[in-house]
């Protein structure tokens, strides 16, 4: 049957209660899916939420609960778009195709906040559902090109992307000789350090390094727009910086899968907790993803 769009106040009514009882739905399914994985993790399992943190790398630019919503209903999707984002690259949907439902916000003036770039600021008041459709459901013209390719070339190829990754970083970084800190790397906020002598020989460990300080300079520091009074304790910072590394390690294929795996049992059980932590890596991400693909002509290119 087609659509018909509504007319009277009955049937406007009736599509708003509607519309209400989806977006319900869908934020039901969020909760839903956020305290299975806790408890997931309370037993020591870990291996469905780092399926899903390596999913969301590729939805970096949607929020955590809309990347869990794709997550849950088209898992197998590298792109999804609007019905006219399609369109708009030479793509249509294909007829029957079943829409993957996200949340979008309801937004109003905010009089009470000041202008943003001379304009009235904005609120979110509310949300309703917006449909989307994964790749594999549309026709056309080819797929747009990944922007980040997985590495090649082995070591010689790590350390080439390394160089171009510190390019786009928005704190200087060096490398340290000697015990320095102890540590593989540390940062300030304002510089990152990596160890020559625990980094240096191997390139693949030298990323994730990399990825975790430049995760903390955005997740932690005052610099960066943090107070110390609002952040989480020494462990979480930790925690987040290493599942921020995960992610963004695993865009250019490389694994850290055993010490995040024992890392992240640290929010076992409580589906709070682990929604604010994860939200806070997804802003981080895609963050830093967003800086990384400004720079993605200078990356290396995958072979064919």
């Amino acid at each position: 049957m087609p659509y018909k769009k509504p007319s009277t106040p009955e049937e406007k009514e009736g599509a708003r209660e509607a519309s209400q009882a989806i977006t319900q739905e869908l934020m039901a399914r969020i909760d839903t899916c956020a305290q299975r994985l806790a408890e997931q993790l309370g037993a020591g399992a870990s291996d469905e939420l780092l399926t899903f943190m390596r999913f969301s790398a590729r939805f970096h630019t949607y929020s955590l609960n809309n990347q869990v919503l794709i997550w849950l209903q088209a898992p197998e999707a590298a792109h999804v778009a609007g019905f006219h984002a399609w369109k708009a690259l030479g793509r249509t949907v294909k007829k029957g195709s079943k829409a993957v439902r996200v949340l979008a916000p309801l937004v109003m003036p905010d009089h009470e906040a000041p202008p943003v770039n001379g304009k009235p600021a904005q609120k979110v008041v509310g949300f309703k559902y917006s449909s989307i459709f994964a790749d594999y459901d549309t026709e056309g013209d080819p797929l747009p090109s990944a922007a980040f390719m997985v590495v090649q070339g082995g070591d010689d190829g790590t350390r080439a992307l390394l160089r171009s990754l510190t390019a786009a970083c928005p704190v200087p970084v060096r490398w340290e000789d000697g015990e320095g800190r102890g540590a593989h790397g540390w940062t300030d906020g304002g510089q990152i350090v990596l160890s020559r002598e625990k980094c240096q020989g191997e390139p693949a460990h030298a990323l994730r390094v990399f990825f975790h300080e430049w995760a903390h300079v955005s997740l932690h520091f005052q610099g960066a727009g943090k107070r110390a009074e609002d952040l989480p304790d020494r462990t979480t910072r930790e925690l987040e910086a290493d599942a921020a590394a995960y992610v963004l390690s695993s865009v250019y294929g490389v694994e850290a899968t055993a010490a995040v795996a024992d890392y992240i049992t640290h929010w076992g059980g409580n589906a709070e907790k682990l929604h604010g932590s994860m939200t806070r890596i997804q802003r981080a991400v895609s963050s830093i993803l967003g800086a990384l693909e400004e720079q993605a002509e200078v990356m290396p290119q995958a072979a064919d």
